[in-house]
């Protein structure tokens, strides 16, 4: 037992761990993690608050300008010194839209600046009827300042904590308290521009300094002492006293819509007791005064922001310190232990992942490679040491299946290219040998038979390079030089066993660069073969090319068959795709759509299926521009009445001819044409061929 404990070495894997892990594990999770998490909470929700100061303060200026173009009003200034005012309240919208995109604010507040912002909108209207109705205006600025003090409302009671909660409704009621002021100011401006006031003005005279003392006595119940003093300070002394004896008597004086009795109805009433300079001068005066406290008041709500999250970020910051050393301390006392499991698992690590990564792609890639093993340098007795050698034994067991496998590959794929290659040698020589007899032979139900028989030794002859093709190997048939579209389409419906019922349309004047020619040729004719095959044998598939944009080919393969639902389209789309990104064969059902998929990977063809289900299938062939460029000049498709007539075809090089004669009205293909122009294409498939290069 004693010699247990003490060679550590050996314990078991959750012992070391549970010595290792215990110490900062509980330290961490006990003293720090969750002190963390709420501080750093905490710190965001200030900064939130601090975003929200900056549109309080974006906003204020706003209802000044708001004000200030009331008061312009009112005053009969003019229009000049109304525009003036109206750029600079359009500035302060400016920044207060600015500031607004910049903050997430709450679905209240959103929902108040939207209706203030429609408001507002309408300033332009009302600047224009300004010398219209004063006091109509008045109102409606009125109205429009009390929106906006509203929202200013909304956005103070978003401070959720009591320290800024106090100072943020102080702000609010010290901003509507010289709003009441500054309304005053714009109501006895408007009756001393007419000479009295009407009873109208003077109720909401009235109702205004009863409203401003109700504000006044709500800022005195949130207040602390300092902003009580500040406050007060500046709401007293010489011009507040003025600016109440003048509003007193403005209140007092008999208005223009009072009715008069007796001798006095036939006097005119006397003009406002005050002058419109010492009432402008004074109310300023008042309004200055409680301007410095509006300051005042937004300093210290960003500064108690400020502090208020210097003071939670700094709180994290020494939770987090807690948690450093906590963390130094278990690193300390699982230091020993800590470092020889690192270094037992880097060992380990660095091992499998060079096998993994290294080694045994290499071998799967070339197939060949040393069967003996690097062994993993962990030679220890406990879970690592096990593991490493159990890894051992993985990675023995493997590379033999990789080198067994690899024979095995290689060995499959080199039988089939042998295979095909003998085949295809054969069905030469057959060819070359039907071609002989067919020269000769003047019966025609024996050349018929002819034909078929060379027909299906085409077929062969396919069926052999698409075994070359699934063997990873290179088909023999190559050309030289450009081969004509149109032949090219002809070339792969005469390569199908039902190439009667397959109906060429007119291609373009497009060539097929030589080397791809052949390929391109083999595609269609498995595509023809499969729409020929799953569709009903009395209806016919069409064949037709056409140029797109940026000069690529289209070629349709379009059959009226039964079709193919959805999901089974989908995935036969899948399956050529992965075709050319070498995915194993025995995914496929049909050996055409891997052989296809194939040869479009080879060139960048792109290939895919499109189907309605019960109205047939399309195969659609995009050819790129530089495979198959456009010819300048329009020649003649080639046709196998041509070889009849003993023309020259584009396989052969000839001497220059005379002109032909005008071509017969295009006429649908014949069996007797198609077998022609399959003989001629075998013949120039051997003419095409490079000189050192046979077929095999």
């Amino acid at each position: 037992m004693f010699n247990a404990l003490v060679n550590w070495r050996n314990w078991r894997l959750p012992v070391k761990l549970a010595a290792v892990l215990i110490v900062p594990v509980t330290i961490a999770v006990g003293s720090g993690v969750l002190q963390i998490n709420s501080q750093i909470d905490r710190a965001e929700t200030y900064a939130a608050l601090q975003r929200l100061v900056k549109v309080r303060a974006a906003l204020i200026p706003v209802i000044e300008g708001v004000q200030a173009e009331r008061r312009i009003v009112a005053g009969g200034a003019g229009p000049e010194i109304l525009s003036e005012q109206s750029k600079r309240t359009d500035d302060a919208r400016a920044v207060l839209r600015d500031q607004i995109g910049k903050t997430s604010l709450s679905e209240v507040v959103t929902a108040r600046l939207s209706d203030v912002q429609n408001r507002i909108g309408d300033l332009t209207v009302l600047r224009d009827r300004s010398s219209n109705d004063i006091p109509a205006v008045i109102k409606i600025y009125t109205e429009l300042t009390d929106s906006l003090l509203d929202v200013d409302e909304v956005m103070a009671s978003e401070f959720g904590d009591a320290a800024l909660l106090r100072t943020a409704m102080g702000l609010h009621h010290v901003v509507h308290v010289r709003d009441q002021v500054l309304y005053q100011q714009a109501v006895v401006l408007s009756g001393l521009t007419r000479g009295q006031l009407t009873n109208a003005e003077v109720r909401a005279l009235v109702e205004s300094n009863v409203k401003l003392g109700y504000i006044a006595d709500e800022f005195a119940a949130l207040a602390t002492p300092d902003q009580m003093k500040v406050y007060g300070k500046n709401f007293s002394g010489p011009d507040t006293e003025a600016q109440r004896t003048m509003l007193a008597a403005a209140v007092l004086h008999p208005t223009s819509d009072a009715p008069a009795t007796g001798t006095a109805a036939n006097r005119p009433k006397p003009p406002l007791p005050i002058a419109a300079a010492d009432w402008t001068r004074a109310t300023d005066a008042v309004v200055t005064s409680m301007g410095s406290v509006v300051t005042g008041l937004q300093d210290d709500l960003r500064s108690t922001a400020d502090r208020l999250r210097d003071e939670t970020s700094d709180a994290a910051g020494a939770a987090s310190a807690i948690l450093f050393a906590g963390i130094i301390l278990a690193a300390t006392v699982g230091f020993v232990v800590g470092r020889y499991l690192l270094r037992s698992l880097n060992a380990l690590r660095r091992s499998a992942l060079d096998v993994a990564w290294e080694k045994l792609p290499e071998m799967v890639a070339t197939g060949r490679g040393s069967t003996e093993i690097e062994p993993v340098p962990v030679h220890t007795t406990e879970e690592f040491g096990q593991v490493a050698r159990a890894f051992d034994a993985v990675h023995q067991q493997a590379v033999k299946s990789v080198i067994e496998q690899a024979g095995m590959r290689a060995n499959m794929r080199n039988i089939f290219v042998n295979l095909s290659r003998r085949s295809q040698s054969l069905v030469e020589r057959q060819l070359k040998l039907m071609e002989e007899l067919e020269k000769f032979e003047e019966d025609p139900d024996q050349l018929a038979n002819l034909f078929k028989l060379d027909h299906l030794a085409t077929r062969m002859r396919r069926n052999n390079e698409n075994l070359m093709v699934l063997s990873g190997g290179d088909v023999a048939r190559r050309f030289h030089k450009p081969i004509p579209l149109t032949d090219v389409l002809r070339a792969a419906a005469a390569e199908i066993e039902q190439y009667q019922r397959v109906m060429v349309h007119t291609a373009p004047n497009a060539e097929v660069v030589g080397y791809v020619a052949s390929d391109l040729v083999r595609l269609l004719a498995e595509l023809l073969d499969n729409a020929t095959a799953f569709s009903p044998p009395h209806t016919q598939v069409a064949i037709s090319a056409s140029i797109e944009a940026g000069g690529i080919v289209q070629i349709d393969v379009v059959d009226h068959g039964i079709g193919i639902d959805p999901e089974a389209l989908a995935g036969v789309n899948r399956r050529l795709e992965a075709a050319g990104e070498g995915v194993d064969v025995q995914v496929f059902r049909e050996m055409g759509l891997f052989v296809v998929g194939r040869l479009a990977a080879r060139h960048q063809i792109v290939v895919r299926l499109d189907a309605k289900q019960g109205q047939g299938t399309r195969a659609i062939v995009l050819v790129p521009a530089e495979l198959a460029p456009q010819r300048e000049e329009s020649w003649e498709s080639f046709r196998g009445e041509a070889i009849e007539r003993q023309q020259a075809s584009w396989f052969q090089q000839t001497k220059p001819a005379a002109a032909p004669p005008p071509p017969p009205a295009p006429a649908r293909q014949t069996p007797e044409s198609a077998r022609g122009f399959l003989d001629a294409f075998q013949r120039g498939v051997q003419r095409g061929l490079p000189d050192h290069q046979e077929s095999r």
